[in-house]
């Protein structure tokens, strides 16, 4: 056999054993193992480079991006994940650049940095969506969602995490299904919080009990995956929940079954789990049980953890010897939580300051190579990238800015899912009676409001399952789970919901009804055939007499 022939054989069965290493590697990461998995993929990185392996190391980066999320490391993260952007963007490989970019964005959103995230996330659904990768788009619309929850945006980080959710299930990926849930259900407590800060307690419980269910399917999801990792996520979130539901025995309780899941854990991790549970306590009045867990969580100072804890740590022992009576020992943790503040804001600051000498220094090297190839070409390719760059961020996101709800949009691209879609479902198209009399009689300002809160309405009335959509003008689709019967029941709630609701809120003298076509896959094939027909059976509900679903 010839020397070529030995190395073509041996780099072959270098790539079988990298890929196989690769996918243990992500199997540990999505059953709680992430150091695990991060110390790996690292292993596997090393070789690929020894090797010249640009394309192996490149995806060793990009799971790397997410191994370190997933144990605190955001700045060790970018590094990797910044890598692989560049070599996934000079192959063209837009699937594998999505990937990355989502990383990307939710790493700089650990850091700190929510624009650098948007935009970072934005491209990655662009380019998911011009693939149709529906895995890719699930991870880049969650991205997004928590970009929105981080933002305090509830409804539309809502909005954005059920997409990811929806794409995960109509994959079969049960891995991505249970931590978009995770999300869509801090999505909810984060409306919950506002709810109750604005007090309004009783959608602040809607909401929180909302969120509760959403984690416990999560949860559900990783005992049958085995991922400790997610367990403990859902429980400590759940135990917050509870706490802020005033429900504390409910709460502790979490916390007691999260023990079980420490397997794997971390110090970040153990230290996150005293932190809370001593919150828990302090919130319940047992500041003596409290303090106890809280000074074991100071002593875990010295094996490491992060500013972040750090100042959970002592801000919650400070609430425990005040609520003690031990008035200097609260002081002494107030200074320590104090100080630790100060550190956490300096090494943000110091983070920061590192990624933009990154920044600065790849675009003044691009800018140098650029200009010495043509100025001219330069100048017209940098107002091109900006041109595009704007439009991603106008287009990428499926939102309507009026109603919060889905746009056009997002509409057609859920036609070319549906069209492949093997379970029934329905299509409603509403309409507003009389809308130009609205205008007309009570201004377009009033109008708008009137669109705005039937998008409200629609949010809340709806089944998960079901997704509004503003068609154009005073019209909305909303695509249903299920046969016509089913569809025209949760119908005939929508046209009752905005017949009761109280429009003397936005102006005296206001009353607004809407009439309904329903049409479903028993009656048509494409969903642009059941579209029309829902919209002659709105025509039918318009012509005898408005305020009524027809199906």
């Amino acid at each position: 056999m010839l020397v070529c022939d030995m190395q073509v054989i041996d780099t072959l069965a270098f790539t079988q054993q990298a890929d196989s290493s690769l996918q243990k590697a992500w199997h540990f990461g999505c059953t709680g193992r992430s150091l695990e998995a991060l110390t790996l993929a690292g292993e596997i990185l090393a070789d690929a480079r020894a090797r010249g392996d640009d394309r192996l190391a490149a995806r060793c980066d990009t799971d790397i991006a997410w191994y370190c999320f997933q144990t605190g490391k955001a700045e060790l993260g970018l590094t990797h994940v910044r890598r692989a952007v560049d070599f996934w963007k000079s192959t063209g490989e837009p699937a594998e650049e999505a990937y990355a970019r989502a990383y990307f964005g939710w790493l700089l959103l650990e850091m700190g940095l929510p624009e650098e995230a948007i935009e970072e996330a934005t491209r990655a659904l662009d380019l998911a969506d011009r693939i149709a990768d529906p895995k890719a788009q699930s991870l880049a619309t969650n991205v997004i969602g928590i970009i929105f929850w981080y933002n305090k945006q509830p409804d539309r980080a809502i909005l954005m995490s059920e997409r990811s959710v929806e794409l995960a299930r109509s994959i079969g990926d049960k891995t991505y299904e249970c931590w978009w849930l995770v999300n869509l259900g801090g999505a909810h407590s984060e409306g919950g919080y506002i709810a109750q800060a604005l007090g309004q307690p009783e959608e602040g419980r809607r909401m929180l009990t909302r969120a509760l269910e959403l984690t416990d399917q999560a949860l559900d999801l990783a005992i049958e995956l085995g991922d400790s990792w997610a367990a403990r996520i859902c429980l400590g979130n759940n135990a917050d929940y509870y706490s802020h539901l005033g429900e504390h025995d409910k709460a502790v309780r979490c916390m007691e079954r999260y023990q079980l899941f420490q397997e794997n854990s971390y110090v970040r991790d153990r230290q996150q789990f005293l932190y809370t549970l001593g919150q828990i306590y302090n919130n319940h009045g047992k500041f003596e049980e409290a303090r106890s867990v809280l000074i074991e969580a100071m002593e875990s100072i010295g094996e490491g953890g992060s500013f972040d804890s750090y100042i959970q740590i002592y801000f919650y022992l400070s609430q425990a010897h005040e609520g003690l009576g031990q008035f200097d020992l609260a002081l002494e943790a107030h200074k320590k939580y104090h100080q630790a503040y100060l550190q956490n804001s300096a090494e943000r600051t110091q983070q920061r300051a590192r990624l933009a000498e990154i920044y600065y220094e790849t675009k003044r090297l691009k800018e140098v190579a650029e200009t010495e190839a043509k100025r001219a070409d330069t100048l017209e390719a940098s107002y091109q990238k900006l041109q595009e760059e704007t439009d991603i961020l106008a287009n990428a996101v499926y939102l309507d800015a009026l109603t919060g709800l889905y746009n056009r949009k997002y509409l057609d691209s859920r036609f070319k899912e549906l069209t492949s879609e093997k379970r029934p479902y329905s299509i409603a198209m509403l309409d507003v009676d009389h809308f130009k009399s609205v205008n007309d009689n009570f201004s377009h300002m009033i109008g708008d409001q009137v669109l705005s809160a039937i998008g409200t309405i629609l949010r809340k009335q709806l089944r998960i399952t079901d997704q509004a959509i503003r068609f154009g003008g005073e019209e909305f689709v909303v695509l249903l789970a299920g046969t016509p019967r089913g569809a025209a029941d949760v119908c005939e709630r929508l046209r009752t919901a905005v017949e009761q609701w109280n429009w003397s809120e936005i102006c005296n003298g206001l009353r607004v009804t809407i009439s309904i076509g329903v049409a479903g896959t028993l009656s048509a094939n494409s969903p642009t055939e059941i579209l029309a027909s829902a919209d002659q059976n709105l025509y039918t509900a318009k012509k005898t007499g408005r305020n009524r679903v027809v199906a």
